[in-house]
């Protein structure tokens, strides 16, 4: 059933807002725009103005998004749903206090906050105020490949490969994986592929080519850069193992979300929320330095892990079905 309302996200657009955006029948409104946002707050206001809506979604961590519809809201009275990315609440930088902060106290006006883990849920409250009779916990979308798939020219045995899916974030120590690997007994027998676009964080790049120098291994470590979806998806479908690599605390990758897609064999950086939700006895957790990351890979690449991660692919799918479900609902009382 489709909802009366739009969608809203500036700068960039998070897969999560593609995929929730289509599961719950909403139009979707992306304003490529940089702050200090003047032409996506225009744009946004012509659009409200002009459209009859019910209720708006907003992709933060932008806070003057949040801030402006919240104001309309008054005038033209639809409801306000924040989707709360990590960025906005958890800031670690001055420019994202800077950035966000000011916009915390907006939540308390929103009508629906939704988080994206069960941690996020108590820091919301914590640092905001926002009552947490407002929030309600809703899991990433589990992913749908393409129907079409198309192999990539990479020169490897793909079922021979772990693949890190790499966003080339401040929070990805993507050489320390590298060197860890190449060190780890799995080396052997095992590939690492690391996709993802690489020019996002040249810096990161040239330290994992100077790991794979140090250690002869140009053959074992490749670096695809971008690669289109029918082939992302090729590799995701026939490797070995997924690395779900984040140094940051309060966040779900997308990366576990395309494994429990797939149903492979994951690899989790040990975070607090990571390992709240998939649990502390799940064999493939490494620490968030990595010093036992070549351990956690011969343990499950080499040992009987898969059954394990089949079962919290299992679990993690049920409760993102389930709280899709449940936002659906709790929008129904807004309408």
């Amino acid at each position: 059933m489709s909802i009366p309302g739009v969608f809203i996200a500036w700068r960039r657009l998070s897969r999560r807002t593609e995929d929730l955006s289509r599961e719950l029948g909403l139009e979707l409104v992306f304003i490529p725009d940089k702050p200090p946002y003047i032409r996506a707050a225009l744009k946004t206001a012509s659009i409200l103005r002009r459209r009859k809506l019910k209720v708006v979604f907003v992709q933060l961590p932008q806070g003057p998004l949040l801030g402006e519809v919240v104001a309309l809201s008054k005038f033209l009275g639809f409801s306000v749903v924040a989707d709360v990315h990590t960025g906005f609440i958890f800031t670690t930088t001055l420019k994202e206090r800077m950035l966000n902060s000011p916009f915390h106290r907006y939540l308390r006006s929103a009508c629906l906050i939704l988080v994206h883990n069960i941690l996020e849920q108590d820091l919301i409250a914590e640092k905001t105020g926002a009552p947490k009779d407002k929030t309600i916990v809703v899991y990433d979308p589990v992913p749908a490949p393409p129907q079409r798939l198309k192999e990539p020219k990479l020169g490897i045995e793909l079922d021979k490969a772990v693949v890190l899916p790499a966003s080339w974030s401040p929070d990805e120590p993507i050489d320390r994986v590298a060197e860890e690997f190449l060190k780890s007994r799995a080396l052997k027998e095992f590939t690492l592929v690391i996709t993802g676009n690489w020019r996002r964080n040249e810096s990161m790049y040239s330290r994992v080519v100077e790991v794979m120098r140090k250690y002869s291994a140009e053959d074992k470590v490749i670096v695809t850069g971008f690669v289109p979806d029918e082939e992302y998806w090729y590799v995701l479908k026939s490797c070995r193992a997924i690395i779900v690599l984040t140094s940051r605390e309060y966040t779900l990758p997308h990366t576990l979300w395309e494994a429990v897609a797939t149903r492979k064999l994951f690899l989790v950086s040990r975070t607090r929320t990571l390992e709240t939700e998939i649990g502390s006895g799940y064999p493939c957790l490494f620490s968030q330095d990595l010093r036992d990351f070549g351990e956690a890979m011969d343990r499950c690449l080499l040992g009987e892990s898969q059954t394990n991660a089949e079962k919290v692919a299992e679990m993690l799918e049920a409760r993102s079905r389930q709280s899709i479900e449940n936002l659906r609902r709790a929008i129904q009382t807004l309408l």
